[in-house]
């Protein structure tokens, strides 16, 4: 099998596949991506940047290109399996060496502990399959990260909606009060609206 690069601006290339007559067959857009999971030789982080296809709302292909892209391997003998079962067989590696793998650990001060029962872990894969393992990351962000917004997100939420309630019962009892109860009041009041204020900027 024969590659061949269409362009390269430096940051995006376009590459195809050399058909048997020598005409370009199927295309695909790497685009290159800056890592920072990378070590130096002293241990530390660093960074590296790398070639790789883009995903989420940020690819350039459709389903279609890469089943072109698979389609001319299978045919000039590069792979031998079934185009469908590549695919297949590519979600699945993905979902249990990612997802799956994530939902039968637990984390303790950000180390991976594998001390849940496989009845557990069993669980965990079910709840994971009923959506969580499908959802598309933006690239760069990693599972732990999307989770952290998530429950941000909804534990802002729920602060939002325990300041109304507890602002109507403030309210009510201030129709009533006189004096320093009603100066409590009041401050208890401001201060439940500059969390507010904070919590929607």
């Amino acid at each position: 099998m024969k590659t061949k690069i269409l362009e390269n601006d430096g940051k995006l290339a376009r590459v195809c596949l050399a058909l048997v007559d020598g005409q370009d067959g199927p295309q695909l857009d790497l685009a290159l991506f800056t890592g920072t999971k990378g070590k130096d030789e002293d241990g530390k982080s660093t960074t590296f940047n790398y070639w790789g296809l883009q995903y989420g709302d940020n690819t350039k292909h459709d389903l279609s290109d890469m089943v072109d892209w698979l389609t001319e391997l299978k045919k000039q003998g590069a792979i031998t399996c079934e185009v469908e079962n590549w695919i297949r067989d590519a979600i699945s590696y993905r979902l249990n060496n990612g997802a799956f793998k994530t939902a039968q650990k637990s984390s303790k001060d950000g180390k991976r502990l594998d001390n849940l029962t496989d009845d557990k872990k069993l669980t965990n894969v079910l709840e994971s399959l009923a959506g969580g393992a499908f959802k598309v990351r933006t690239p760069g962000e990693s599972k732990t990260t999307l989770k952290t917004k998530l429950a941000t997100s909804e534990d802002k939420g729920k602060r939002m909606g325990e300041i109304y309630a507890e602002r109507r019962d403030i309210e009510a009892k201030a129709k009533t009060a006189k004096g320093k109860d009603l100066e409590k009041l009041d401050t208890q009041l401001a201060k439940l609206d500059a969390e507010f204020t904070t919590l929607n900027a």
